[in-house]
Protein backbone atom coordinates (compact mmCIF):
# COMPACT_ATOMS: atom_id res chain seq x y z
CA UNK A 1 0.00 0.00 0.00
CA UNK A 2 1.05 3.76 -0.74
CA UNK A 3 1.38 6.46 0.80
CA UNK A 4 -0.73 9.56 0.58
CA UNK A 5 0.24 12.71 0.68
CA UNK A 6 -2.44 15.43 1.76
CA UNK A 7 -2.27 19.02 0.13
CA UNK A 8 -3.95 21.77 1.78
CA UNK A 9 -4.33 24.31 -0.73
CA UNK A 10 -4.94 27.98 1.81
CA UNK A 11 -4.92 31.54 0.97
CA UNK A 12 -7.00 34.95 0.91
CA UNK A 13 -10.39 34.64 -0.69
CA UNK A 14 -10.29 35.63 -4.62
CA UNK A 15 -6.46 33.85 -4.54
CA UNK A 16 -7.59 30.73 -6.61
CA UNK A 17 -7.30 27.79 -4.08
CA UNK A 18 -9.89 25.89 -6.54
CA UNK A 19 -8.73 27.03 -9.82
CA UNK A 20 -5.43 25.96 -8.67
CA UNK A 21 -6.65 22.37 -7.52
CA UNK A 22 -7.85 21.74 -10.49
CA UNK A 23 -5.16 22.39 -12.33
CA UNK A 24 -2.86 20.60 -10.01
CA UNK A 25 -5.27 17.40 -10.48
CA UNK A 26 -4.47 17.80 -14.12
CA UNK A 27 -0.94 17.53 -14.15
CA UNK A 28 -0.98 15.18 -11.66
CA UNK A 29 -3.08 12.97 -13.66
CA UNK A 30 -1.60 13.67 -16.79
CA UNK A 31 2.23 12.77 -15.30
CA UNK A 32 0.92 9.55 -14.40
CA UNK A 33 -0.13 9.83 -10.40
CA UNK A 34 -3.51 9.10 -8.69
CA UNK A 35 -4.98 12.09 -6.91
CA UNK A 36 -8.08 12.71 -5.18
CA UNK A 37 -9.70 15.74 -4.41
CA UNK A 38 -11.73 17.20 -1.17
CA UNK A 39 -14.03 20.10 -1.13
CA UNK A 40 -14.17 21.76 2.18
CA UNK A 41 -16.25 24.58 1.07
CA UNK A 42 -19.82 24.48 2.37
CA UNK A 43 -21.17 27.48 0.38
CA UNK A 44 -19.42 27.09 -2.99
CA UNK A 45 -21.83 27.52 -6.08
CA UNK A 46 -19.91 26.07 -8.82
CA UNK A 47 -16.29 24.19 -8.61
CA UNK A 48 -13.97 24.19 -11.94
CA UNK A 49 -13.27 20.18 -11.16
CA UNK A 50 -15.78 17.33 -9.25
CA UNK A 51 -14.93 16.76 -5.99
CA UNK A 52 -14.39 13.25 -5.24
CA UNK A 53 -15.33 14.35 -1.88
CA UNK A 54 -17.57 16.90 -0.84
CA UNK A 55 -18.29 18.27 1.89
CA UNK A 56 -21.66 19.69 0.71
CA UNK A 57 -23.35 16.28 0.80
CA UNK A 58 -23.90 16.60 4.41
CA UNK A 59 -23.48 20.92 4.99
CA UNK A 60 -24.60 23.28 2.67
CA UNK A 61 -24.16 27.31 3.70
CA UNK A 62 -28.14 27.66 2.71
CA UNK A 63 -29.66 24.96 5.14
CA UNK A 64 -27.11 26.32 7.59
CA UNK A 65 -28.86 29.52 7.26
CA UNK A 66 -32.51 28.78 7.32
CA UNK A 67 -31.79 26.03 10.53
CA UNK A 68 -30.07 28.62 12.97
CA UNK A 69 -31.66 31.79 11.64
CA UNK A 70 -28.05 32.95 10.75
CA UNK A 71 -26.62 35.26 8.48
CA UNK A 72 -24.11 34.41 5.48
CA UNK A 73 -21.52 35.43 7.82
CA UNK A 74 -22.39 33.73 10.81
CA UNK A 75 -23.54 30.22 8.64
CA UNK A 76 -20.09 29.87 7.53
CA UNK A 77 -18.50 29.94 11.44
CA UNK A 78 -20.53 27.75 12.14
CA UNK A 79 -20.21 24.70 9.10
CA UNK A 80 -16.30 25.57 9.34
CA UNK A 81 -17.04 24.18 12.97
CA UNK A 82 -19.31 21.56 12.05
CA UNK A 83 -17.08 20.19 9.42
CA UNK A 84 -14.75 18.58 11.92
CA UNK A 85 -17.70 16.68 13.43
CA UNK A 86 -17.80 15.11 9.89
CA UNK A 87 -13.99 13.94 9.81
CA UNK A 88 -15.11 10.29 9.89
CA UNK A 89 -17.37 10.32 6.93
CA UNK A 90 -14.57 12.32 5.28
CA UNK A 91 -12.07 9.62 6.28
CA UNK A 92 -14.00 7.14 5.05
CA UNK A 93 -14.68 8.50 1.18
CA UNK A 94 -10.92 9.48 1.25
CA UNK A 95 -8.76 7.28 -0.73
CA UNK A 96 -5.71 7.05 1.61
CA UNK A 97 -3.64 4.56 1.16
CA UNK A 98 -5.03 4.00 -2.59
CA UNK A 99 -4.29 7.26 -3.92
CA UNK A 100 -0.84 9.25 -3.92
CA UNK A 101 -1.98 12.38 -3.39
CA UNK A 102 -5.51 13.97 -1.63
CA UNK A 103 -5.85 17.83 -2.98
CA UNK A 104 -7.76 19.48 -0.09
CA UNK A 105 -9.71 23.09 -1.46
CA UNK A 106 -10.03 24.66 1.82
CA UNK A 107 -12.95 27.37 2.13
CA UNK A 108 -13.35 30.31 0.37
CA UNK A 109 -12.21 32.84 3.62
CA UNK A 110 -8.78 32.15 5.28
CA UNK A 111 -9.81 32.60 8.85
CA UNK A 112 -12.28 30.06 8.65
CA UNK A 113 -9.85 27.22 8.37
CA UNK A 114 -6.79 28.71 9.33
CA UNK A 115 -8.18 30.14 12.38
CA UNK A 116 -10.49 27.78 13.85
CA UNK A 117 -9.40 25.46 16.59
CA UNK A 118 -11.84 22.85 14.12
CA UNK A 119 -9.38 22.70 11.31
CA UNK A 120 -6.12 22.38 13.36
CA UNK A 121 -7.86 19.59 14.61
CA UNK A 122 -8.43 18.43 11.74
CA UNK A 123 -4.98 18.99 10.17
CA UNK A 124 -3.54 17.48 13.26
CA UNK A 125 -5.11 13.88 12.96
CA UNK A 126 -5.41 13.29 9.57
CA UNK A 127 -1.92 12.03 8.01
CA UNK A 128 -0.13 15.31 9.82
CA UNK A 129 2.97 12.98 8.96
CA UNK A 130 2.66 13.51 5.59
CA UNK A 131 0.74 17.19 4.93
CA UNK A 132 1.51 20.12 3.20
CA UNK A 133 0.41 23.28 3.37
CA UNK A 134 -0.09 25.10 0.10
CA UNK A 135 -0.75 28.79 0.55
CA UNK A 136 -1.10 30.48 -2.38
CA UNK A 137 -0.17 34.23 -2.08
CA UNK A 138 -2.46 36.45 -4.32
CA UNK A 139 -0.30 38.93 -6.60
CA UNK A 140 -2.82 41.47 -6.48
CA UNK A 141 -2.93 42.23 -2.68
CA UNK A 142 0.97 41.89 -3.03
CA UNK A 143 1.30 44.98 -5.09
CA UNK A 144 2.47 47.17 -2.27
CA UNK A 145 5.76 46.63 0.05
CA UNK A 146 2.93 46.34 3.09
CA UNK A 147 0.70 44.01 1.07
CA UNK A 148 3.34 42.07 0.12
CA UNK A 149 4.91 41.70 3.91
CA UNK A 150 1.09 41.20 5.20
CA UNK A 151 0.64 38.04 2.64
CA UNK A 152 4.29 36.83 3.57
CA UNK A 153 3.17 37.05 7.86
CA UNK A 154 -0.37 35.50 7.35
CA UNK A 155 1.35 32.55 5.21
CA UNK A 156 3.68 31.74 8.01
CA UNK A 157 1.30 32.45 10.36
CA UNK A 158 -0.24 28.89 9.08
CA UNK A 159 2.55 27.18 9.62
CA UNK A 160 2.77 28.27 12.78
CA UNK A 161 -0.82 27.36 13.41
CA UNK A 162 -0.81 23.23 11.71
CA UNK A 163 2.81 22.81 12.80
CA UNK A 164 3.39 21.15 8.97
CA UNK A 165 5.69 21.65 6.13
CA UNK A 166 4.35 24.74 3.63
CA UNK A 167 5.03 25.86 0.16
CA UNK A 168 4.18 29.19 -0.39
CA UNK A 169 3.32 30.49 -4.34
CA UNK A 170 2.54 33.31 -6.33
CA UNK A 171 -0.77 32.47 -7.69
CA UNK A 172 -2.37 33.91 -11.16
CA UNK A 173 0.93 34.68 -12.60
CA UNK A 174 -0.94 34.85 -15.86
CA UNK A 175 -3.05 37.13 -14.89
CA UNK A 176 -0.17 39.70 -14.12
CA UNK A 177 1.91 42.51 -15.95
CA UNK A 178 5.05 42.41 -16.54
CA UNK A 179 5.94 45.24 -14.36
CA UNK A 180 4.11 43.55 -11.15
CA UNK A 181 6.06 40.62 -11.98
CA UNK A 182 9.35 42.46 -12.17
CA UNK A 183 8.77 44.09 -8.76
CA UNK A 184 7.83 40.76 -6.78
CA UNK A 185 10.58 39.30 -8.13
CA UNK A 186 13.17 41.58 -7.52
CA UNK A 187 11.67 41.48 -3.60
CA UNK A 188 12.34 38.29 -3.54
CA UNK A 189 16.20 38.15 -4.78
CA UNK A 190 16.75 41.55 -2.51
CA UNK A 191 14.71 41.70 0.23
CA UNK A 192 17.20 44.99 0.98
CA UNK A 193 15.06 46.49 -1.67
CA UNK A 194 11.52 45.04 0.19
CA UNK A 195 12.98 47.34 2.97
CA UNK A 196 13.63 50.43 0.94
CA UNK A 197 10.40 50.76 -0.52
CA UNK A 198 8.80 49.83 2.68
CA UNK A 199 10.57 52.97 4.14
CA UNK A 200 9.72 54.70 1.24
CA UNK A 201 5.94 53.89 2.10
CA UNK A 202 6.23 54.72 5.35
CA UNK A 203 7.82 58.24 4.45
CA UNK A 204 4.67 59.08 2.34
CA UNK A 205 2.08 57.58 5.29
CA UNK A 206 3.91 58.37 8.56
CA UNK A 207 2.43 56.51 11.89
CA UNK A 208 1.99 53.43 13.74
CA UNK A 209 0.85 51.38 10.95
CA UNK A 210 3.75 51.55 9.22
CA UNK A 211 6.46 51.90 12.01
CA UNK A 212 4.66 47.81 12.29
CA UNK A 213 5.57 46.99 8.43
CA UNK A 214 8.72 47.97 9.29
CA UNK A 215 8.83 45.95 12.91
CA UNK A 216 7.17 43.25 10.64
CA UNK A 217 9.97 43.03 8.04
CA UNK A 218 13.01 43.24 10.38
CA UNK A 219 11.26 40.12 12.61
CA UNK A 220 10.53 38.13 9.42
CA UNK A 221 14.00 38.89 7.62
CA UNK A 222 15.65 38.06 11.23
CA UNK A 223 13.72 34.36 11.24
CA UNK A 224 14.51 33.64 7.38
CA UNK A 225 10.80 33.51 6.38
CA UNK A 226 12.19 35.93 3.15
CA UNK A 227 12.05 33.18 0.73
CA UNK A 228 12.27 32.78 -3.25
CA UNK A 229 8.33 31.95 -4.21
CA UNK A 230 7.28 30.40 -7.67
CA UNK A 231 4.52 31.80 -9.73
CA UNK A 232 1.86 29.97 -10.37
CA UNK A 233 0.31 30.13 -13.69
CA UNK A 234 -2.41 27.44 -14.07
CA UNK A 235 -1.67 26.56 -18.19
CA UNK A 236 1.92 26.79 -17.54
CA UNK A 237 3.25 23.19 -16.32
CA UNK A 238 6.31 24.11 -15.14
CA UNK A 239 5.61 25.37 -11.77
CA UNK A 240 3.42 22.27 -11.32
CA UNK A 241 6.67 20.63 -11.77
CA UNK A 242 9.03 22.49 -9.42
CA UNK A 243 5.96 21.89 -7.01
CA UNK A 244 5.92 18.24 -7.03
CA UNK A 245 9.79 18.19 -6.94
CA UNK A 246 9.50 20.13 -3.28
CA UNK A 247 7.62 17.92 -1.96
CA UNK A 248 9.06 15.11 -2.83
CA UNK A 249 12.02 16.65 -1.37
CA UNK A 250 10.55 16.70 1.85
CA UNK A 251 8.79 13.62 1.64
CA UNK A 252 10.92 11.41 -0.48
CA UNK A 253 13.80 12.55 -0.34
CA UNK A 254 14.18 13.47 -3.43
CA UNK A 255 12.98 10.47 -5.51
CA UNK A 256 10.80 10.39 -8.07
CA UNK A 257 6.96 8.66 -7.06
CA UNK A 258 5.83 5.47 -9.27
CA UNK A 259 4.08 6.69 -11.85
CA UNK A 260 1.13 4.61 -13.45
CA UNK A 261 2.39 5.14 -17.61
Amino acid sequence: MQSTILMYVLGAAGCGKSTFTAAVLEWLSANGFSAQTVNLDPGADALPYEPDVDVRDWLRLADIMEEYGLGPNGAQIVAADMIALHRSRMTEEMEIGGVQYIIVDTPGQLELFAFRESARELVGNLLPESSVLIYLIDPFNARTPSGYISQVMLANLCKLRFQVPAVELISKSDMMTHELKEVLNRWQEYPDNLYEDMVAEASSRPGMESELGIGLFRSMEDLGLFVPHDMIDPKDTRGFERLYQTIQLTYGGGEDRERSG
